[in-house]
């Protein structure tokens, strides 16, 4: 019968056959330690790629696939438009607001500006947002030890009143919950914040806003306030009366016993003061003098520590313009989350507030990794 010699040879020889597979079974992961390269499973490699689906302006679904590179090196002078390799690109859909830019610039020839504008378009939740995003397949897994530095200034409009939130810099797990570390700009006062849940501790903020004129302060504050009772601003923050905004100024060590305590009443320009307690599951060691410089008289130079954790490992450090600041220890991060990776945004996160703002947050000198000496 035709086709049965080749029948008979492929029996006579079956037991050769699987013999050499075995062989090869076993020998390919040996072959691969030989190489110094460990075997990966085609599970493990699948498991790099990962889908990007980021919405765009006026409806529709921008989608990517790329290879996952977990938490590499990244270092970005901003000579050139932000690239997708490093960057969220598709997030920028407004050019007019991300400008590579070559008059305020720390080192090289140029720096990225991102404004805001007081009309520009608000988002579902009715906030401005311009954000400079970490590609999804750059991010880093939460809780490994990741280090960031780069610098950093602010010009532009800005009120000392009305507790406006305003974040110009966070890091976040994959979840919808607040930054477990973020720079703040509210009421154009900068500072620090850690959290774990909803709970939010100040760990520093920017020399000269507890030396301010509290006179004028509270001036400003009462006429906010009465916009706000009569309806004229989208603000809701009227549950504070400005007496208790009326404070003397503080001494360095006053400043840092209100830290310690978190007593919101001793700092006027935050929003949101009832997120901030002195839950004794995050501690905030202080350096001689944890007092960061002001953004809005020129660079600032930050570095960061970054190890979040929900198991109260969680270690956080903060250098500015080259001075130790803080250290920050406990529980960082939130139980709620839908992914095992933290990402990293600067830009503006802000309330709506009056139609005339305009701000620039320029950036420059951007490094990470999983050492210091990626960063310096």
């Amino acid at each position: 019968m035709p086709g049965s010699d080749l029948r008979q040879t492929f029996k006579m020889f079956t037991p050769l056959i699987f013999a050499i597979i075995g062989i090869a079974v076993v020998a390919s992961p040996i072959l691969a330690s030989a190489n110094g390269k460990e075997p990966v499973s085609p599970t493990e490699s699948a498991s790099k790629k990962v889908v990007i689906e980021t919405p765009q302006a006026g409806g529709g679904v921008h989608v990517d696939e790329m290879q996952q590179t977990q938490c590499a090196v990244m270092i970005d002078d901003f000579n050139e438009y932000p690239s997708a390799d490093d960057w969220d690109i598709h997030r920028m859909n407004k050019p007019e607001n991300f400008q590579i830019q070559s008059k305020v610039v720390r080192d090289g020839k140029h720096s990225l500006a991102i404004t805001v504008f007081g009309d520009d378009e608000l988002d579902s939740e009715g906030n401005l947002k311009n954000e400079l995003w970490v590609a999804r397949q750059k991010r880093c897994k939460f809780g490994d030890e990741v280090w960031y530095s780069f610098s950093f200034q602010i010009e532009g409009t800005v009120w000392p009143a009305g507790s406006t939130r305003w974040v110009i810099g966070q890091w976040k797990e994959d979840s919808g919950g607040s930054p477990f570390l973020a720079q703040r700009f509210d009421n154009g006062v900068f500072h620090i914040t850690v959290q774990h849940n909803k709970i939010r501790k100040l760990v520093a903020q920017a020399d000269g806003s507890y030396k301010q004129d509290y006179k004028d302060f509270s001036r400003d504050l009462q006429q906010m306030l009465s916009l706000d009772r009569q309806g004229f601003r989208n603000k809701n923050d009227a549950s504070r009366t400005s007496g208790e905004f009326l404070q003397s100024g503080m001494t360095l060590e006053e400043l840092k016993e209100a830290i310690q305590k978190q007593d919101t009443s001793k700092f006027p320009f935050l929003a949101d003061p009832e997120t901030y307690s002195d839950y004794p599951g995050i501690k905030i060691e202080l350096s001689d003098n944890p007092v960061l410089p002001d953004p809005t008289d020129g660079w600032v130079d930050m570095r960061y520590r970054v190890k979040g954790s929900r198991e109260g490992q969680g270690i956080i450090e903060i250098w500015a313009n080259g001075t130790f600041i803080a250290r920050v220890t406990g529980y960082i991060g939130n139980d709620k989350f839908s992914g095992d990776t933290q990402y990293f945004k600067f830009g503006h996160y802000r309330d709506y507030d009056r139609d005339d703002l305009q701000s620039t947050v320029y950036l420059d000198r951007f490094r990470r990794g999983p050492h210091r000496s990626d960063v310096d």
